[in-house]
């Protein structure tokens, strides 16, 4: 069951009764009393509510100021003009990333926050698989297959659209009503254009179709269902002469421009489609910019680090990546890896900040971009658990299960990076990492570091890395544990989150 959101109203007119319908925990408090609710709880600049809704059109209130900078970033929506606000208001939202809604009406508000600023992240791929990717048969036509989601075919599909195969779905997929936004990651040669056919059924009978023609990367479509839909199938169509390649088909629930995955969250586009997902939290609390990368996410994306992080209170800055299933390590061409470096630098400098400050943290496929990326940002400050450094060697193992799971990902892995599969890149897939840690300047470099003894993922890597270190004569606070790669995630979660905590106050000077 879904979590119940609860909303602290504040403004001249109770909403109340007006929303008793919906599914919201509804709080109402007039600007007057704020201080008088705000003493009520265990900290009065602890935000003890989902969200914050201000339904004044006129804010004028140094009380109601304060508290906006005390509260999480994210967390409240007002429905006045923000000019129309006293100079510390607008100071203040802007500071804390409030969100403006046009809705007014006490309804349309209710279904807004049920609709765009829901709790988790909702987002998952079809991929182009042998399990999931049904082709049609035709003679004249030619199909290839990369990797185990990569899907190429060649051949003349004539002047219209016409079926080349059929992805399989579920019908979880949709809510009632839910909108999803589409982002096909696929590319052409000739003239070939692909279209996405979605067929909803019901009672065993058509009950709606929605084709989507070359659908844009850039400016994502969007796809409803029907209240009442059973099952329904994506129908994959193409035309023109050339060749189509396939890799896979995203589908997101859409917040309707409020973020992607979560409120705030922001997507870059490379040239040729790459996308790189960030979300930038300036904290509650002064101290150093925290960089963290998500590790392995084989069957749903989004971010991850969200609550350890918001617990600290310390400016962060996310990275997910959904190139491949689970991932890619956040790497790859130059403008791919150009645009995370930009996008970090842009966070240090909203910070003030110098990267030397910046804390890079990561676990599992995490842990390399965030080696990578303080190697080549020169950063000082590092909190890695269980990594992976030998890229090359990880994406040659040709059957490698991920919780006993999906044992081929790691080779899909290595056709996003390189566009092949060819054992001749493992000693280049190898040494990418090393070139970019000896960019570090160890004698002033932190590293708190935590490996599991029996780590079957890049165990054999490990060593190497200590005898790296040491040639180095890192600053390396090192906590080995027993157990697999998969072992003792709430241990290790709690290590990293001790570690930064520690690294920040050792620039701090231990003030807090």
């Amino acid at each position: 069951m879904a979590q119940t959101m609860s909303i602290l109203q504040i403004g001249g007119t109770d909403w109340t009764n007006q929303v008793a319908d919906y599914p919201l925990d509804w709080t109402y408090c007039q600007n007057i009393d704020l201080p008088v609710l705000l003493a009520r709880q265990k900290s009065p600049s602890d935000l003890t509510f989902n969200y914050v809704l201000l339904t004044d059109s006129i804010l004028d209130s140094g009380v109601l100021a304060r508290q906006i900078q005390e509260w999480p970033a994210y967390r409240v929506l007002y429905l006045g003009e923000l000019q129309d606000f006293a100079p510390a208001v607008q100071a203040a939202l802007i500071k804390r990333r409030a969100f403006s809604l046009i809705e007014q009406t006490a309804e349309s508000v209710a279904e807004k926050i049920l609709r765009d600023f829901y709790l988790g992240q909702a987002g998952f791929a079809t991929r182009f698989s042998e399990n999931q990717f049904l082709p049609e048969n035709n003679y004249a036509w030619h199909w290839r297959r990369a990797g185990r989601f990569e899907t190429t075919v060649t051949g003349d599909f004539g002047e219209n659209f016409q079926q080349i195969g059929t992805l399989k779905t579920f019908p979880g997929d949709f809510q009632p009503s839910q909108e999803n936004l589409l982002y096909a990651d696929y590319s052409t040669t000739g003239n070939v254009e692909l279209a996405l056919s979605f067929v909803f059924f019901q009672n065993g009978g058509l009950q709606q179709l929605k084709l989507f023609q070359n659908p844009d990367a850039k400016n994502l479509p969007m796809v409803r269902a029907p209240k009442d839909y059973q099952n329904y199938q994506i129908m994959v169509l193409a035309k023109g002469n050339g060749s189509l390649t396939l890799r896979n088909l995203h589908q997101r629930k859409s917040r309707h421009g409020v973020g992607y995955f979560i409120p705030g969250g922001e997507r870059l586009l490379t040239a040729d489609g790459q996308e790189i997902h960030s979300y930038f939290n300036p904290g509650c609390r002064k101290g150093p910019l925290v960089v963290a990368f998500a590790g392995t996410r084989l069957h749903v994306e989004g971010f991850e680090m969200m609550g350890p992080l918001n617990e600290l209170g310390y400016p962060y800055l996310l990275f997910t990546d959904t190139r491949a299933q689970g991932g890619a390590f956040m790497v790859g061409s130059e403008e791919f890896e150009q645009l995370v470096m930009a996008r970090i630098a842009e966070a240090e400098l909203q910070l003030g900040q110098e990267t030397e400050n910046t804390i890079f943290t990561g676990y599992s496929m995490g842990s390399y971009p965030a080696m990578y990326y303080a190697g080549k940002r020169n950063g000082r400050y590092l909190a890695i658990a269980k990594p992976i450094i030998n890229l090359g060697t990880f994406t040659a193992k040709g059957n490698f299960a991920h919780q006993g799971i999906n044992h081929d990902w790691p080779i899909d892995i290595r056709q996003v990076l390189t566009g092949r599969l060819d054992e001749r890149d493992t000693g280049r897939l190898n040494q990418k990492l090393w070139s970019a840690l000896d960019q570090l300047n160890w004698a002033k470099t932190k590293i708190d570091l935590y490996t599991m003894q029996q780590d079957e993922y890049d165990g054999e890597s490990l060593p190497q890395f200590l005898d790296y270190l040491e040639e180095k004569q890192a600053k390396v606070h090192h906590v080995e544990v027993p157990g697999r790669h998969e072992d003792k995630i709430a241990v290790m979660i709690d290590f990293l989150q001790k570690s930064i905590d520690q690294q920040a106050q050792q620039q701090m000077g231990g003030l807090r």
